[in-house]
């Protein structure tokens, strides 16, 4: 009898589809089996979310355009400076200067945050920020949150911007800056972490108008906050004028903990003294 070929290659073609799905099969259970692409409870896992809060973002959308209206200069309230070289170290690890117990920013944790509790509005001392002013948008207020939760990262430098030493960012008070009396203490800010070991009286040193040595009664990096070396003075500083000099130079110049030494003169090398100078008023204390 003839050979139907249809009837032949029916068959075939059934056995090789069958094939295919059964091995699809067998390679999916393999893959389930495994447990690779499931989490703990056996569902696909879900990619990561991206981090959708930059302080960057933060510091151009609300710091820099509202925050800076009253938060920047020598008359900041509470000494918050919200401009760009100033507002991550004075928040980030730093206590608050109406509640001490709670910090201004406390990295991982946005609700024991006092910026995050005075722009939402429920902060125990005084009026709900931007102050006078409608309440930030939720979208900023969770942008805030965000970054909080994430560790209050840092903005990303740009690219070529990092510098090649130890170079002074920031100083309070900063360079020709006439501070209200009373001033006890001084903040100098730094594009990297600074080596505390090298932070003393030797590095750095303050003198008034007649180039008198002003005792200083502690110099230290505080704790979370490796860029920042605060200087206390013994007493409050009269009216007058100082300078402030950070030594790069000498037996012993300050550098960081990569152990590249100050620039202190921005010439694009290591070494030369960083100076600042600055007025008292006499006015009367805030």
């Amino acid at each position: 009898m003839p050979v139907n070929s249809n009837n032949y290659l029916a068959p075939k073609g059934f056995f090789v589809a069958s094939l295919t799905l059964i091995v699809a099969a067998s390679l999916a259970a393999c893959t389930a089996g495994s447990g690779e692409g499931l989490d703990q409870n056996g569902q696909p896992v879900q990619p990561a979310p991206p981090v959708a809060s930059d302080f960057q973002e933060i510091q151009d959308t609300i710091f820099t355009p509202i925050c800076t209206q009253c938060h920047i200069g020598s008359g900041a309230p509470q000494g918050l400076r919200l401009d760009a070289a100033n507002s991550y170290a004075l928040l980030v690890n730093t206590a608050s200067s109406e509640v001490p117990a709670l910090l201004r920013v406390n990295p991982g944790n946005p609700d024991q945050s006092y910026l995050l509790q005075k722009i939402e509005g429920t902060a125990a001392v005084g009026g709900r920020m931007p102050f006078g002013q409608a309440p930030l948008p939720q979208d900023r207020i969770d942008l805030v949150r965000g970054w909080i939760a994430a560790g209050a990262p840092p903005a990303a430098p740009a690219a070529g911007a990092a510098p090649a030493n130890l170079i002074v960012s920031s100083s309070i008070p900063a360079a020709n800056e006439v501070t209200a009396p009373g001033a006890a203490k001084l903040t100098v800010i730094f594009a990297s972490p600074v080596d505390a070991s090298l932070a003393a009286s030797g590095t750095f040193e303050l003198r008034d108008g007649f180039d008198q040595a002003v005792p200083l009664s502690r110099v230290s990096v505080p704790d979370g906050r490796p860029n920042v070396v605060e200087l206390t003075v013994a007493g409050a500083l009269p009216a007058g004028s100082y300078q402030l000099a950070v030594r790069g130079e000498g037996p012993v110049a300050l550098a960081d903990t990569n152990g590249r030494v100050l620039d202190g003169d921005a010439d694009g090398a290591a070494g030369g003294d960083f100076l600042m100078s600055f007025d008292v008023s006499a006015g009367e204390s805030r």
